[in-house]
């Protein structure tokens, strides 16, 4: 039994029993997954704080990359963050949240960009703070350094699945932040419509490349897209005459 399973069982046993017939039972109310329950969401973060502040101490333990990635996805099957995290959303709780914040991290670092791409509005919108270890404090910009480096590392290898499959994550993350302020990112912005006109290009998707490309220009003259932009442009005249 993980943890949070073992702290919530004990929780639940401690309650005395209600003398009110229609009285719902604690263990009712913290099992009830789907139910949008603001208390059962604030009896429940304690189990699961103190459970990633464990796991984040395991982590420290392992050396190897693999060995963590292996660790962070059997924490959160082990631990059911992520079902924790539907009730948080649910019940309409907003409060800083150290389970959202290092669960959103794992998943980035595990690469499961849906589940990434689903909660990353809430955690702009609720303006949660990043841990004090990274360096940045904007979400999409921790999103759009990751992304950026396994784009530039499948466009040097050729890897043509690899390119599929991060231009649709480009584009869902592209979506999500297209009413974004680029004031004072304007080099994150850069870097996030330059990479996905570079995966685009490589796929031969020539109009929308040289509109990202376009684009990362208009927010970063130093996005370093002026040549692809020429080179597009080019490109796109000869379809068009042929």
């Amino acid at each position: 039994m993980s943890l949070v399973k073992k702290s919530l069982a004990k929780a639940v046993s401690s309650v005395p029993t209600s003398t009110e017939k229609q009285a719902p039972t604690a263990a009712a109310t913290a099992t009830q997954a789907n139910a949008p329950a603001t208390n059962t969401e604030q009896n429940e973060y304690p189990f699961f704080a103190a459970a990633i502040e464990s796991d984040l101490a395991q982590l420290k333990t392992f050396t190897d990359i693999s060995d963590k990635a292996s660790y962070k996805s059997e924490a959160l099957e082990r631990n059911d963050y992520l079902g924790y995290i539907n009730r948080y959303r649910l019940s309409g709780q907003n409060h800083h949240n150290k389970v959202l914040a290092w669960v959103f991290i794992w998943l980035v670092d595990l690469k499961r960009w849906d589940a990434v791409m689903k909660l990353l509005p809430l955690l702009v919108e609720q303006k949660q703070p990043l841990p004090t270890v990274f360096n940045t404090k904007h979400w999409p910009a921790f999103v759009i350094d990751q992304l950026y480096d396994d784009a530039n590392y499948y466009l040097s290898e050729s890897k043509q699945q690899d390119l599929f499959d991060i231009s649709y994550v480009l584009r869902s993350l592209i979506n999500t932040v297209k009413n974004q302020d680029w004031n004072g990112l304007e080099v994150v912005g850069g870097k996030l419509y330059a990479i996905a006109a570079k995966v685009d290009a490589a796929q031969h998707n020539y109009g929308n490349a040289l509109l990202f490309a376009e684009h990362a220009q208009a927010i970063n003259d130093k996005a370093g897209v002026k040549g692809l932009v020429d080179k597009l442009t080019k490109q796109l005249k000869g379809i068009v005459s042929e």
